[in-house]
Parts: structure tokens; C-alpha cells; sequence
């Protein structure tokens, strides 16, 4: 199994396309086999379910659901205890945490 993964975050439908290139291309520059898994992370309770359908029947080798990170004003005293919050940081450790574990 390998260590490696090309990982990308849906938290909107909008997203879907573009996700949809990233696997595309990914295929065409790496024929399998490859030495890496190709990932995608969604939000359920912001991305539909057929949305999610069909990033599994398009080819993701694992779509894995994920909580929202909030940077909003409500909870932010939460984040704060945290010391600096930097949300491109946490879903990089977010996803390297869902990889690890598969």
C-alpha cells in the first residue's frame, strides 16, 4: 500500500467539476499502476449525496468524509485555546491523518 496521495477537499457541490479535471488529469499524466492513492475529502452536511455518487464512480480511490472547520465568529473563543488558527494547515493535517488511516 502506498504512502502517497494526491488529496483534494469538496466543501461545495460547486467544487465537483473541478475535481472531476483534477482526477481526469491525474489518470492521464500517471496510468495505472500507480504509486499513489487519489483522494478526495468531502463535507457531507454541505456537499449532496450525488455529488459524492459520483466522485466514487468517477474513480477516486477513496472519498472520506470530513467535518467543517468553522473560522467564522461563532466558536471562535473554541479556536482561539487552539493558538493561531491557519484552516489550509488543519485540512492538510486532516487529510494526512484520513490517509494514514486507510
Amino acid at each position: 500500500m502506498s504512502s502517497n496521495a494526491f488529496v483534494t477537499l469538496l466543501t461545495t457541490d460547486s467544487y465537483l467539476p473541478g475535481a472531476l479535471v483534477l482526477l481526469h488529469s491525474l489518470h492521464e499524466l500517471h496510468p495505472s499502476p500507480r504509486d499513489f492513492k487519489i483522494v478526495a475529502l468531502v463535507t457531507p452536511e454541505t456537499v449532496d449525496a450525488k455529488s459524492i455518487g459520483d466522485l466514487r464512480k468517477a474513480g477516486y480511490d477513496l472519498v472520506i468524509g470530513v467535518e467543517p472547520i468553522g473560522s467564522g465568529v461563532p466558536g471562535q473563543e473554541s479556536l482561539n485555546l487552539m493558538g493561531e488558527f491557519n484552516p489550509k494547515h488543519n485540512n492538510r493535517d486532516r487529510a494526512d491523518e484520513q490517509v494514514d488511516q486507510t
